[in-house]
């Protein structure tokens, strides 16, 4: 651990990435206690922009007099049922004189001119229907102003084509993608270590079989046999999902692993070894695997990289069950619900694509640091 941190000290991108890592971690497995997943369709809230939220709307008189929920104790409120106000108005229902539930559309122009006409005293608004119905001197409704433009937290990332908060599906939707692809790397490199390092020692028809197998799935097209095998198969399962994926990527690496075990087995602590009888498990794990272990990690990294984009391209091409939201989802939807051609709504395709992003450059960046730990002598340069 001593030595895992130095070299981090050392490594100023390899410390980013491990922060960055750390980041993840606590983003995927942490934060969903803390941020619940937003599954409430709001139609009044559809395609919001960064940072949206709702408002309080009093007219311009009262407007001192009314500058949060709790100041309007013994009043009437209203709010438009669609826009999540219902939520803040729920708690403190009970101190109202009454509460009134608008519909969308044309409801928000009748809760508009109540609140003038003052049937009501207090009106919750999204920020966007305020761009729909202007209030304020010049428009129709020049007797209203908003008392508290901060009545509920905001939506930092926007609002997804049915209104519900970007940020929440972020925070929920990394770990299916990061566990599977992770699994899948595992998976990957430990067959084509294993395969590898023992086709180069053992040699003879082992390494021919070996070999043979490799060069035969290298040729196969990866990506189209995925979706042939996802029409085949129900791919809902993690495992399932990562396994398939690590079988299909395992024979570069191992051809790779192969050439550096044939390389690394003349050398003379291997002949030394092999002198002392100590055996062919002991060879690999101790002698041989701890000399291309970064060579191995880099690829670890490369085939999780890999597995995070076959997964996105089965889901984004709707061939992956799309039940459990993932920011491979969020793309999905952002294609075919019209996201990308608004651009209040990008960020329901950008903040997946951010996310995904930023893991893989962390794991880069963290990979340097590791290279350097494992590699004395860029230790010593």
């Amino acid at each position: 651990m001593r030595q895992f941190f130095r070299a981090l000290a050392r490594s100023k991108a390899g410390l980013l990435g491990f922060i960055g890592l750390i980041f993840y971690a606590l983003l995927v497995g942490v934060g969903p206690m803390f941020v619940p997943f937003d599954n409430e369709v709001k139609t009044d809230q559809v395609n919001a922009p960064l940072g949206s939220r709702l408002k309080l709307v009093t007219r311009a008189a009262d407007a001192a007099r009314y500058p949060s929920l709790a100041s309007l104790e013994g009043q009437v409120v209203g709010y438009v049922s669609s826009s999540g106000g219902e939520t803040l108005v729920e708690p403190l229902e009970d101190t109202f004189d009454d509460t009134e539930d608008y519909r969308r559309g044309a409801g928000v122009e009748d809760g508009l001119e109540e609140l003038t006409d003052g049937d009501i005293d207090g009106f919750v608004l999204f920020s966007e229907s305020l761009k729909t119905y202007p209030i304020g001197p010049g428009s129709d409704f020049p007797d209203l102003t908003v008392s508290n433009a901060r009545l509920a937290p905001p939506h930092l990332l926007g609002t997804d084509t049915q209104g519900r908060d970007i940020l929440s599906h972020i925070v929920n939707g990394g770990r299916t993608l990061i566990v599977t692809a992770l699994l899948a790397g595992l998976i990957s490199t430990t067959i084509a270590v294993i395969f590898g390092a023992v086709a180069a020692l053992v040699g003879g028809p082992v390494d021919r079989t070996l070999s043979a197998l490799a060069n035969f799935i290298l040729v196969l097209p990866k990506f189209p046999l995925l979706i042939v095998l996802a029409a085949l198969f129900t791919l809902d399962n993690i495992l399932l999902l990562a396994t398939l994926i690590g079988l299909l990527v395992w024979p570069a690496l191992m051809r790779a692993v192969r050439a550096q075990v044939l390389s690394l087995r003349e050398r003379d602590y291997v002949e030394a070894a092999r002198a002392l009888d100590l055996g062919r498990r002991h060879i690999i794990i101790r002698e041989i695997l701890p000399n291309m272990m970064s060579f191995v990690v880099v690829n670890l990294i490369l085939a999780v990289t890999a597995a995070m984009y076959d997964q996105i391209g089965l889901i984004f091409l709707g061939m992956a069950p799309i039940n459990d939201y993932s920011w491979g989802v969020m793309l999905y939807f952002g294609r075919t619900r019209g996201a990308l051609f608004s651009p209040d709504s990008a960020s329901m395709v950008l903040a997946p694509v951010v996310a995904i992003a930023l893991f893989q450059v962390s794991m880069v960046m963290f990979a340097r640091a590791l290279e350097e730990l494992s590699d004395p002598r860029l230790r010593t340069a």
